[in-house]
């Protein structure tokens, strides 16, 4: 794993946390699970995670394409990794919740496609999280959707930002 930047760096603790986080929601067995177990984490660092995801049958439509509630799950879930990103002082990592989340689907991808999904935490008040997600073909980073979220901030955290 790297950091996107030498500056962006977290320590080697948030990181194994963010990792064992990760395997947490996989063994969960939840909805998001079909979407995550693919993903293979590429960058990261505070406030920012970038996975990557082969585009398989379970995350397409009916035509073959990249399904855009799939494409979502994929943006809010890493979206949410990337709030955990900012968590370099916290015992226990926590996820925000989504209060909204605003998508805009610009191009397809198909079965085969090697994708790129990348989440940036762009503002972090005492009560929410504004982030900025984004998923791109891995060949060309042709942009294929994005998505602006807001996490609301569990309150035993607010004290502590």
């Amino acid at each position: 794993m790297t950091s996107n930047n030498d500056n962006n760096k977290i320590s080697n603790i948030l990181n194994e946390k963010i990792q064992n986080a990760f395997k947490d929601v996989l063994d969960y067995k939840g909805f998001s699970v079909d979407f995550f177990k693919s993903l293979k984490l590429n960058k990261i660092g505070y406030g920012f995670i970038e996975f990557e995801l082969t585009v398989t049958r379970e995350h397409t439509n009916t035509l073959g394409g990249l399904h855009g509630g799939a494409s979502a799950t994929l943006m809010d879930g890493i979206g949410a990794f990337s709030y955990m990103c900012t968590q370099e002082n916290q015992k226990e990592l926590t996820f925000g919740v989504t209060v909204n989340m605003n998508t805009n689907y610009i191009t397809g991808a198909t079965i085969g496609d090697k994708i790129i999904i990348k989440a940036q935490v762009e503002k972090l008040t005492k009560t929410l999280c504004f982030t900025k997600a984004t998923i791109e073909k891995a060949e060309d980073s042709t942009l294929i959707s994005t998505s602006q979220i807001i996490y609301k901030v569990p309150p035993k955290f607010y004290s502590k930002l």
